[in-house]
């Protein structure tokens, strides 16, 4: 009997890990998704701005000042981007450059993003498979 309660201590100790395990991973993939949807509405900012100086257009846009609060601005050179390199490090490239830029990261983003479903999934499964150990130790215990 006293072995049972062990495996079953045992058993719920794993759970607990794989719980906390998923939990931080679900987070981490909520921020990747979040960056993913940052590059996205960069790109279309961008091309916006790149639409609006082909027309002629002046191009407006809101600047932030510091605290959360924004100036709108008049875009005066388009042409020019300054993108972030990551580790602190910006460059200035093209529009079409920084679309590149920017769509390169959005494919590592996507790429992490799906090795980390991955293992989610593995998470779940192993969840499972405890749930099913578990289940048969009552029994056991119940006989």
């Amino acid at each position: 009997m006293v072995e049972i309660s062990e495996d079953a201590r045992n058993i719920a100790t794993k759970y607990q890990e794989f719980q906390r395990e998923t939990e931080a991973l679900r987070q981490e993939m909520s921020m990747i998704q979040a960056s993913i949807s940052s590059c996205d509405q960069t790109i279309i900012a961008i091309n916006e701005l790149k639409v609006a100086s082909a027309e002629g257009k002046i191009a407006e846009t809101m600047v932030p000042v510091g605290f959360g609060s924004f100036v709108y601005a008049e875009v005066k050179n388009a042409g020019r981007i300054i993108v972030d390199l990551g580790a602190g490090f910006r460059a200035e490239k093209t529009v079409d450059e920084a679309i590149d830029t920017l769509n390169s990261r959005k494919e590592q983003l996507t790429k992490i993003l799906e090795q980390m479903s991955a293992s989610l999934t593995k998470f779940i499964q192993g969840m499972q498979a405890l749930e099913v150990e578990a289940e048969k130790i009552q029994q056991l215990g119940q006989a």
